[in-house]
């Protein structure tokens, strides 16, 4: 079987159109139609139901049987190729959210650098959400991963290796600056600033959000961590952030008095079906060795 044929029948049930599958391959029609009659030929079924006077297409129920396999096949055919290109570049793809690689990955670098591996490792930078979605999809090969829950899927293996809790920064200028501690639902009236929907900080806070009953103000969201220190700094909003990112003098952290508040869980995280390089173990075991003593 032509794997290619895969990638176009699946193109075809999202499409429903030929001309439009060709178009997006830059192949001609019948490239696609002579594909889609050898996945016919192959598996002794029709696929799709063709009615040339009302120019629509049906995908029969074999046809999306076999959708639901051609996603799970091109996709793990992709993983396959991204592992292999890495092991014969010999290269690491390491997925970092920005808080955790500016606190954690210095602790690791000299030691990397010192097994002649910190040259082979190459930074994937998002928030966890999506990092966690790029991991399995196999776009890396490893990645430190921040959560509120331990991560508990079948095609990970996740080890955690520190919990911290979450805090509120205001500005020194704000009214609460003076205070060492509050509640969240003293924050009500606040204007927020928060990273972008990707980080799981925002599992955490809507969590809060939704026990005390109100809809925050969010006034801007960055997935940098700077930008909003500096936006809180100058008293345009308060923020919600692990006590692990880096603040300004002019920032106040404020701890709060809520019960059984969510915590910023870090794991090492990476595929069970991932066959692990001697580079990747090494990595493992210096992360394991530093982050966890």
């Amino acid at each position: 079987m032509n794997t290619k044929d895969l990638a176009y029948f699946q193109e075809l049930t999202i499409q429903k159109n030929f001309s439009k599958v060709a178009e997006i391959f830059e192949v001609r029609q019948p490239t696609i139609t002579t594909a889609i009659q050898r996945l016919e030929a192959e598996f002794g079924a029709q696929l799709v139901i063709r009615d040339r006077v009302h120019h629509s297409l049906t995908i029969t129920p074999s046809g999306q049987q076999l959708a639901e396999h051609a996603i799970r096949i091109l996709r793990d055919l992709s993983m396959a190729h991204q592992e292999i290109q890495n092991l014969v570049q010999n290269q690491i793809s390491l997925g970092l959210p920005p808080i955790i690689e500016n606190y954690y990955f210095p602790k690791i670098a000299a030691k990397l650098k010192a097994k002649r591996l910190l040259r082979n490792i190459i930074t994937v930078e998002g928030g966890s959400v999506d990092l966690r979605k790029g991991l399995l999809a196999g776009n890396m090969d490893m990645a430190l991963l921040g959560s509120i829950e331990p991560l508990s899927y079948a095609n990970l293996m996740a080890d955690e290796f520190d919990r911290h809790p979450f805090y509120i920064f205001v500005s020194k200028n704000h009214p609460l600056a003076d205070r060492k501690r509050v509640f969240f639902n003293e924050l009500r009236h606040d204007d927020f600033v928060l990273f972008e929907n990707s980080f799981v900080h925002n599992q955490a806070f809507n969590k809060l959000t939704r026990r005390n009953h109100f809809r925050p103000d969010v006034v801007f969201r960055s997935n940098d961590t700077h930008i909003i220190m500096k936006l809180v700094a100058q008293n345009v909003g308060i923020t919600y952030l692990t006590d692990i990112v880096d603040h300004q003098d002019n920032v106040v952290r404020l701890e709060l008095m809520d019960e059984e508040q969510p915590e910023f869980i870090t794991s090492i995280v990476y595929r069970t079906s991932h066959i692990l390089t001697p580079a990747q173990l090494q990595l493992l075991t210096i992360m394991h060795a530093t982050l966890k003593g």
